[in-house]
């Protein structure tokens, strides 16, 4: 299914009616086509969506990417290069070209980077607090445990929060686990393993 913005009220409407697998929009305002493809991911997740523009840079298809799009095309590509996106899309595969996917890997493993530059700040009493914390210790209970004030608890913490860049107790223990998932070795932090509750 083809679809080009501006031709109807709610362009959403004949798209949920006929569910197609994958759909081709077609935005003449690159900021609409990007708001259509989040609300297709909202609302229909499992139409792919293929966004189409005139002359898109990295930037732009990296943030159709992020918004749900499987990929990113200019009206000034060949018909075999919107043929071979749609094969990739029918495959479950997003379609990017060799810039872009630089682009990606680029920003990519700047994250990994800064990840390590934040939690390699933390010392190994904060990596004990944290590691509590993501296991459901209350502050009360992390004293008890590391045999210190319930103050200088909250002020570990406190720390934690702002090293990780982060504003509660649950966004602190997703950081924790994600950070340990993407670790292929044993942690290395004497306060990264998981306390035991028994």
């Amino acid at each position: 299914m083809v679809m080009e913005m501006g031709d109807i009220p709610d362009p959403l409407t004949p798209v949920d009616k006929s569910r197609p697998e994958i759909l081709i929009v077609h935005a003449v305002e690159p900021a609409l086509g990007l708001g259509t493809v989040r609300q297709m991911r909202d609302l229909l997740p499992d139409v792919r969506v293929l966004l189409l523009t005139d002359e898109p840079k990295d930037e732009f298809c990296l943030q159709a990417l992020e918004a749900g799009a499987w990929g990113c095309l200019s009206t000034s590509d060949t018909p075999q290069l919107l043929v071979k996106a749609l094969e990739k899309a029918a495959q479950d595969e997003r379609w990017v070209g060799h810039r872009l996917a630089n682009l990606i890997i680029e920003k990519f493993v700047a994250g990994q980077q800064a990840d390590a530059r934040t939690t390699e700040r933390l010392t190994s009493r904060e990596w004990e607090v944290l590691a509590l914390l993501a296991n459901g210790c209350s502050d009360k209970e992390i004293a008890s445990r590391l045999f210190i004030s319930r103050e200088t608890a909250k002020s570990h913490l406190k720390s934690v929060y702002k090293k990780l860049q982060v504003r509660n107790r649950s966004a602190a223990a997703v950081y924790y686990f994600k950070y340990f998932r993407n670790q292929s070795d044993s942690p290395r932090h004497p306060g990264a393993a998981v306390p035991d509750h028994a």
